[in-house]
Parts: structure tokens; C-alpha cells; sequence
């Protein structure tokens, strides 16, 4: 890759740094991101899951109280083992989910992060000059907090972890979760003082900032997060990036977004109208509509809508589709995001027929489109690829059960219509009683 217009310094920190660094292995985050868990646990990224949490040098999970200085929190010697090895061709342990996406031909997070920062100066120089034990100086730019499980919400595959009104369904239903985590998650994010405290390094070198929850249109944490960098004079070199449900309107967060570099809202929208009030519970189409427009129209947002593929929105995507391809300067086909947790809603406990439905459904509307940006045909491509292997994948019969039995009992228990009225093409796996009729 050929950089003309660097500065000398910086033609030679990236000289140095390709000669110490694999592509293969780096990922800038252990460099540059802090990422803070729903119950302000601390963690490497949101893509190491459960595994990914940042341990003292005493190999105990830190969260964001703990944290003393930035300095001292990235030089733990859990960040320097990680530096040390990517810095040696070593893949660490604990980022495996990358390197196994693409050992698979996939393409993983942690290139995509490398994308954005492999010709970015301060990442490259604080490569350059890490020592020999994964020793760096500090530079901030990523930082990555999901806010809390407040949210308005009670989405059908969430769970009390990322939304606190589930607990009392998972309670009545006897499905288990983690409560200790639930219940930090409800009231850890609840102070400001930690935020406030550590904000200023934070924030002396961000270029972006990400949120999610819960719902973070909801959070007043991150609210006052941002009026900190605005009053440091950080706002325009920050982009705000947002995963929303798109049922919240707060004007006054919407109108300091101005400050900011950009904001690049996720709308995490499932289905058209009335399934995507039965899939995410609490939700008004209506308001939604109106909502998404008035973010739309904001000068500072770009918005891409997020879709979880499942059982229960694989036949109605079309439906999805047509109503985004009416909105302006929005992508025309969503993120597709494929579900592989809570197991009962992977398309794969439908029957091998309903499943080759889906394909028909989806490939004969993709074949009259006309599409001729490349990441629109790209995102065509993904999900018609993501049915083809699910048509080779086994029925998985036992969460089909489950499927079954669970939507039943969350309808009754939320008044909700019968799913088969909404998406005909599974009334089949909930056959009508046989009434005899005696004379």
C-alpha cells in the first residue's frame, strides 16, 4: 500500500511498525479501544464475549470503578500478553472468534478495525513503539460503552441481561439467566462519578465513541458523557455511533448532537408494522415511522437499519425491504444480523420445506431488483448464502419444540396475536385441534 503524503516521523513509525507487526495477527484494540460491559465490567471488545473480560494482575474481571489510571489500566499485564503475542505472529486465545471467521474465509472484526486504522498515525507510532513485554504508551480513540439493561423494550430473542423488563417474563417462564449480572447491569451504570472521572483521558485523543444498552436514547450517563466532551472541546473530532430501538424521541440529546464529528445511528428494526411490534414488544410502528424520519432529517446522522435474521421475520424480509428502499439516504437493504442466540429462533428448527419457502421468497424478489451498489449486492449475496448453508444444516427438532411451547406461553402472557395470523407460512407448526362432532 503506497502512502504519499505522510510526514517523515510518520513514513517511519509505519516503516518500523510493518516490520514488527503480522497483518495476520494485530488488531488495534488491545492499542487503542476501552469497552466497558452492560454491568460496567471491563472488557477487550464486545466480540470476545464472556471471555473477553480484562483481568488485573491478579487475574480478577476489573470493572470501570477499579480503574485507577488509563495509563496503569492498559499496561495490566493482561493487555501486555496480548500486544506481546500479536506483536510476535501469535494469535491470542482470547480473540479466537476473529481468527476462526477467517480461517473460515469469513471477514472478522478485527479486520475491519485493522482497515480503519492501519494507516492512522497515533495507532501506528504507539506500535512502533511498544516494547519487547507489550508495554505501550496510552492513546485512546475507540471507546465502546454499553450503558446499562434499561431499556422500553421487551424484544422476543433479548434477555434480562440487556433488557431489565424481561425479568419478570424469564421469572414466570422458568427460563435461567445470569441474575447477578442482570442486576448490576440494572444499577452499576447508575453513578456518574467513575464516567466523570476518568472522561478527560478518555476523551484527550477519541475519535469515536460507541453506545448501546439497554436503550441508550434512555441513559442519562451518556448524556452527561457527552456534554464533557463537548465542554473539553473534543465534540468535533468524534463520531457518535448508536445501536437504537428507535422508539425513544429525546429531543435534547438530538440537539447536542450538533457539536459532534458525525453520529452513525444502527436501527435495530426486525419486520413491517405489526410484526415488529409482536418480535420487539412495546414498540409503536407509528411512532417508530415518525421517530426514524426525524433522525433521518437530522444533519448530523447517517443511519443503516439492523435486522436479526430469524424464524419469525424470515418470510416477511421483502416486507422490511420495501418499506427502508422508500426512505431517503439510508441504505436500501439492512445489515442482516444472523441469530444464533436463544437457539429456539434460529431459522434452522423450521422443516426443510419452509426453510426452501424462504429461499424462493427471498431469491425471486431479489431477481426482479436491480441493484447496482456493490455493498447492497454484497448484503444480496450474504443472506441468500446464509439460507443455502442452513438448507444443508440439520432440523433441529428439540428447539423446535421449545420454539412452539415458548411463543405460546409469551403470547398468552402478553396478549399478543396469534404468530400464524402475522406469518401464515408457519401455521403449519401449530396445527388446529380436531373438533368431532357427534349426532
Amino acid at each position: 500500500m503506497a502512502h504519499k503524503n505522510l510526514s517523515e516521523s510518520f513514513a517511519l513509525s509505519y516503516s518500523i511498525t510493518m516490520k514488527k507487526v503480522s497483518s495476520k495477527t494485530i488488531c488495534p484494540l488491545p492499542w487503542v479501544h476501552f469497552s466497558a460491559h452492560l454491568d460496567t465490567t471491563m472488557r477487550l471488545c464486545c466480540n470476545t464475549g464472556g471471555l473477553g473480560f480484562v483481568l488485573d494482575d491478579q487475574g480478577q474481571p476489573l470493572k470501570l470503578k477499579d480503574i485507577e489510571s488509563i495509563d496503569q489500566y492498559f499496561n495490566l499485564d493482561f493487555y501486555k500478553k496480548i500486544r506481546n503475542e500479536m506483536m510476535n505472529d501469535e494469535k491470542p486465545n482470547i480473540c479466537s472468534k476473529c481468527y476462526e471467521v477467517e480461517d473460515s474465509g469469513g471477514f472478522s472484526v478485527r479486520q475491519g478495525y485493522l482497515s480503519l486504522y492501519e494507516s492512522n498515525e497515533d495507532f501506528l507510532n504507539q506500535v512502533a513503539n511498544t516494547k519487547p513485554d507489550g508495554e505501550t504508551e496510552t492513546c485512546v480513540k475507540s471507546l465502546d460503552f454499553s450503558l446499562s439493561n434499561k431499556c422500553n423494550l421487551k424484544c422476543v430473542m433479548c434477555s434480562p441481561d440487556a433488557s431489565f423488563l424481561l425479568k419478570k417474563d424469564f421469572d414466570t417462564l422458568g427460563i435461567p439467566y445470569d441474575s447477578k449480572f442482570t442486576e448490576g447491569a440494572n444499577k452499576n451504570w447508575n453513578s456518574f462519578d467513575d464516567v466523570e472521572r476518568l472522561m478527560p483521558a478518555l476523551s484527550e485523543n477519541l475519535s469515536e465513541y460507541l453506545t448501546t444498552g439497554g436503550e441508550p436514547f434512555l441513559n442519562k450517563t451518556h448524556f452527561k458523557s457527552l456534554e464533557l466532551i463537548v465542554e473539553q472541546g473534543r465534540a468535533g473530532q468524534v463520531a457518535l455511533n448508536y445501536h437504537t430501538n428507535c422508539t425513544v424521541e429525546n429531543q435534547k440529546l438530538w440537539e447536542l448532537w450538533n457539536n459532534f464529528k458525525a453520529v452513525n445511528a444502527h436501527l435495530s428494526i426486525d419486520a413491517y408494522s405489526s410484526l415488529d411490534e409482536y418480535i420487539r414488544q412495546g414498540t409503536s410502528w407509528e411512532k417508530l415511522e415518525s421517530i426514524v424520519d426525524k433522525l433521518l432529517a437530522h444533519p448530523k446522522v447517517n443511519a443503516e437499519v439492523h435486522t436479526c435474521v430469524q424464524a419469525l421475520n424470515i418470510f416477511n424480509l421483502t416486507d422490511l425491504y420495501e418499506w427502508i428502499a422508500q426512505k431517503p439516504d439510508i441504505p436500501k437493504l439492512p445489515f442482516h444480523i444472523w441469530m444464533h442466540s436463544p437457539r429456539w429462533l434460529h431459522i434452522n428448527i423450521l422443516p426443510q420445506r419452509l426453510k426452501e419457502l424462504a429461499f424462493i421468497k427471498l431469491d425471486s424478489y431479489f431477481k426482479k431488483q436491480s441493484y447496482q451498489d456493490e455493498t447492497l449486492v454484497l448484503k444480496k449475496n450474504q443472506i441468500l448464502s446464509y439460507l443455502r448453508r442452513s438448507l444443508n444444516e440439520d432440523h433441529d427438532l428439540e428447539q423446535l419444540e421449545v420454539f412452539k411451547e415458548r411463543i405460546k406461553k409469551l403470547e398468552e402472557m402478553r396478549g399478543l396475536t396469534p404468530i400464524e395470523n402475522l406469518v401464515p407460512e408457519l401455521k403449519s407448526l401449530f396445527p388446529t385441534k380436531k373438533r368431532f362432532f357427534f349426532f
